[in-house]
């Protein structure tokens, strides 16, 4: 949020995000080839996948057979995440936990990296970060400990949307690139920013810490909080531009 209220002015006023992602995605795309079908690592992976799902839904025709499909894949997204996020809390015993409490432990720089690169591997930033958090519960690490891992993970559910972005071909492979990449920029230079100003990057610790007691004493607090940040002001903000 405190990135949004940095970033999102200066996109309106500048275009910097914009004008930096337009960059990169122009040098990988090119004025030869607006195809990124040379990159596309996702479409060989869930073509058989995709193939199955098909043929069984293979009895609805038209618009019904697109909209099943998305459906499927929304369940099978929500899945795959649920059962990821269980087999990693099993998994994270004896050398492996070891191996994580040495890579949150080791200062700021490794814990982004160590968060960027598990994120990576689940392409889920919430997995990463559930993970976390009975560690937490537990007292094995501290809020201050996990905070630069949970900002390397912000930083590795970036590459969702590469990967996304490379399954497009034809003139819009470069629109959508440059639209993953702001996804990047955005998060790499909102960590940069405030992780690195100190003023700023104790603002996230404070004030999670005093949400955190004022949800824990009244629940309804903390839902208020959820759908008031996450529903109703979005909605707020989104019909007033409109």
């Amino acid at each position: 949020m405190i990135a949004v209220a940095i970033f999102l002015p200066l996109e309106i006023m500048f275009g910097i995000l914009q004008k930096l992602a337009a960059s990169l995605s122009h040098m990988f795309v090119g004025d030869a080839d607006l195809s990124l079908k040379s990159y596309n690592f996702i479409k060989p992976l869930v073509k058989p996948t995709v193939g199955l799902i098909k043929d069984a839904l293979s009895f609805l025709d038209g618009k019904l057979l697109g909209i099943a499909m998305v459906v499927a894949g929304i369940g099978l997204i929500l899945f795959s995440v649920t059962v990821l996020g269980k087999l990693l809390k099993k998994a994270l015993v004896g050398r492996a936990k070891d191996i994580l409490h040495s890579a949150i432990g080791r200062g700021p720089l490794v814990g982004i990296g160590s968060g960027a690169a598990v994120t990576i591997m689940v392409q889920s930033s919430s997995t990463t970060t559930s993970l976390m958090i009975p560690l937490a519960g537990s007292g094995v690490f501290t809020t201050r400990q996990i905070y630069p891992f949970t900002l390397g993970a912000n930083i590795g559910t970036t590459i969702t949307a590469l990967l996304a972005a490379t399954s497009i071909t034809g003139p819009a492979a470069e629109v959508a690139l440059t639209i993953a990449l702001v996804h990047v920029m955005f998060n790499v230079l909102a960590v940069a920013l405030i992780y690195g100003i100190p003023v700023l990057r104790e603002l996230p610790l404070k004030c999670a810490e005093k949400l955190a007691q004022v949800g824990a004493n009244n629940k309804p607090v903390a839902l208020g909080y959820v759908l008031g940040s996450f529903f109703i002001l979005p909605g707020i903000i989104m019909l007033a531009v409109r």
